[in-house]
């Protein structure tokens, strides 16, 4: 992350619209030096003084340096709020720098060859902190509401899905997006042979909100993998309470649907019904690139799956970013 970037980011979250100073210190000072520097002129116009001119000019600039001292704060943090960058580009930095620095991350730590995987084996998931939690300290744990809709969060769990053709690898980690730091990191993994169960369900986020600690965070949707032993490993996909920007949000459901089928084929040899053909050219030209029926099976099956809730997140993420830059909304393809 570059440091203009970081600082502007910094920005957005820290800098609020200031209100107009209260009288303070120096612009009692001034206002006192500016009366009495024009006192002093009205008192020589009227011929009560004479050659007061050089004092009186000393008061008033005084005078003006002391308001110029009382409201430059004002006007050097205005400057800054104005110069705030939008959501839009926020919610594309926020995403910029998952991929850039927590997914190289989990695949090193994982000991994966990005080489040889395809864009939709790796799924990453996200959700907001906003409670206390070990290894921050609560001040920094920050959200900031949006212009539109959905809060804008300084810290994230970043949970990544790793599916290759035989297992799972999961990597999950804290992430102070404002420090660009990664945090308590975790790692499994889950073969296709020993998982008995893939399901969406609902559970409670035992967590008390950082800035109102009689209110609970409340329930959250989640992606559950049950292996045979009965042990289950649970990825929180949404928290409806915290209210992220859509171009933050994930839905798994169809990923889950497509990773039942896949363990259906594998266990009991079902095929999935496939969609029909429409386009035979274009089907002419895929099958040319297939080397494996297998691969094929694999592959165009989670790429299916993964498009599916993709491709219309991402076209409202890049619309939304187009139109905050004032920039005609392009085709995306």
């Amino acid at each position: 992350m570059s440091v203009d970037k970081n600082k502007m980011i910094n920005n957005y979250f820290k800098i609020f619209e200031v209100e107009y100073p209260s009288l303070q210190r120096s612009a009692k000072f001034g206002t006192g030096f500016l009366a009495l520097g024009f006192l002093l002129f009205y008192m020589q116009y009227i011929s009560v003084f004479t050659n007061v001119d050089l004092v009186a000019t000393v008061f008033i600039i005084v005078g003006v340096f002391s308001f110029w001292l009382w409201l430059r704060p004002f006007f050097f943090l205005k400057k800054i709020f104005y110069s705030r960058p939008s959501d839009g580009d926020i919610d594309f930095w926020f995403l910029e720098d998952i991929h850039e620095t927590v997914k190289q991350r989990a695949l090193d730590q994982l000991k994966i060859n990005a080489s040889k995987l395809r864009d939709e084996n790796i799924i990453i998931v996200p959700y907001p902190v906003y409670w206390q939690y070990p290894g921050i300290e609560p001040e920094k744990i920050i959200r900031r509401l949006g212009d539109e809709e959905g809060f804008a969060y300084s810290v994230w769990v970043v949970q990544i899905l790793v599916v290759t053709e035989k297992f799972i690898s999961f990597y999950s980690c804290a992430y102070h997006w404002l420090e660009n730091r990664i945090f308590d990191e975790r790692t499994n993994e889950y073969f296709f042979d020993d998982i008995s169960s893939v399901r969406n369900d609902y559970i409670e986020v035992d967590k008390k909100f950082i800035d109102n600690p009689e209110q609970s965070i409340g329930m959250s949707k989640v992606f559950m993998l049950t292996n045979m032993s009965g042990d289950s490993h649970t990825v929180i996909t949404e928290i409806p309470s915290l209210k992220i920007p859509p171009a933050c949000a994930n839905d798994l459901e169809k990923l889950v649907q497509g990773l039942r089928v896949m363990l259906r084929n594998r266990r009991f040899g079902e095929e999935i019904e496939l969609p029909p053909i429409v386009d035979e050219t274009q089907v002419v030209v895929d099958l040319d690139e297939i080397e494996s029926k297998e691969e094929v099976f694999f592959h165009q099956q989670l790429r299916e799956i993964y498009d599916e809730y993709s491709k219309d997140l991402d076209e409202k993420r890049k619309a939304k970013y187009f139109e905050k830059q004032g920039i005609s909304k392009p085709e995306f393809t």
